[in-house]
Formats: C-alpha cells, sequence, structure tokens
C-alpha cells in the first residue's frame, strides 16, 4: 500500500434519492422534493413523501429562504476533512417552505436570524446546504 499525500474529503456517502440536491447544486438551482400528492416540501430527499406516503416526488424549485433554529461551533470531529477546517460552524434552518434542515452557517449567522439558503458542491462533489445572512441591497 502506497501511502499519499491527498487533501481529505467530505464524506461523500449519499442515499440515491439525494441525487436530485446535488443536480440541482449543478444547475445553481434550489430545488427540493415536492409530493405531488399533497404538496408537502421534503427534506431530506426520500423515496416516499413524510406527509401522506406518496411516491410522486419531483424535484422543484421552492423557496430558499429560512430562518436559524439553532447554531454551534464544532470543536471536534472524526474525519480528517472536518480536522483540518475546524472549528465549523453548523446548524439548524427552519425553511420557509415547511422543513428543518441541518446547514453549514456562513458569517455570524445566529438563533432568529433570517438566512437565504443555497446548495452547493462540496469538495467531494456531493451538494450540501449553506446558510447565509440575507444581504439588503
Amino acid at each position: 500500500m502506497t501511502e499519499t499525500s491527498a487533501t481529505p474529503l467530505p464524506p461523500a456517502l449519499r442515499s440515491e434519492a439525494a441525487a436530485g440536491l446535488t443536480e440541482a447544486a449543478r444547475a445553481q438551482h434550489f430545488r427540493l422534493q415536492v409530493c405531488q400528492e399533497c404538496g408537502t416540501v421534503q427534506y431530506p430527499p426520500r423515496d416516499a413523501c413524510a406527509h401522506c406516503l406518496g411516491a410522486q416526488l419531483p424535484w422543484q424549485e421552492v423557496s430558499s429562504r429560512a430562518t436559524i433554529q439553532a447554531a454551534t461551533t464544532l470543536q471536534h470531529s472524526i474525519e480528517a476533512y472536518f480536522q483540518a477546517r475546524l472549528p465549523w460552524r453548523v446548524g439548524t434552518a427552519q425553511l420557509a417552505c415547511g422543513p428543518i434542515a441541518l446547514v453549514h452557517l456562513q458569517d455570524d449567522l445566529q438563533p432568529g436570524d433570517q438566512a437565504e439558503l443555497s446548495l452547493e458542491l462540496n469538495e467531494a462533489e456531493v451538494a450540501v446546504l449553506v446558510a447565509r445572512p440575507i444581504s439588503h441591497s
């Protein structure tokens, strides 16, 4: 076995249903699954609606606005990728379209702050949710 000096990548294991997040991030769109039967926006991605168990969950543009519910700063990680980037801010956000999501926090977002979410590709080429303060330009 040869020793490598490659930079560690973030964890890349995702469900098959989550592939739509990565496609949306590549297209620079904010799309989540929306149940065709009841209209519930799904997050995380899934094979059946969390509300009515409907199986028709097409990816659609939804509001990217959210309210930060909780925030914390990670000081330790078992993942080599994160160890090199600590401290790392994460939190939960209540999306205006319904779901609550775990997000990477940018700037100094705190609970109660309004944020704009985006789907972005990380170094492993998978989508992650990033929250930024809403710019008032």
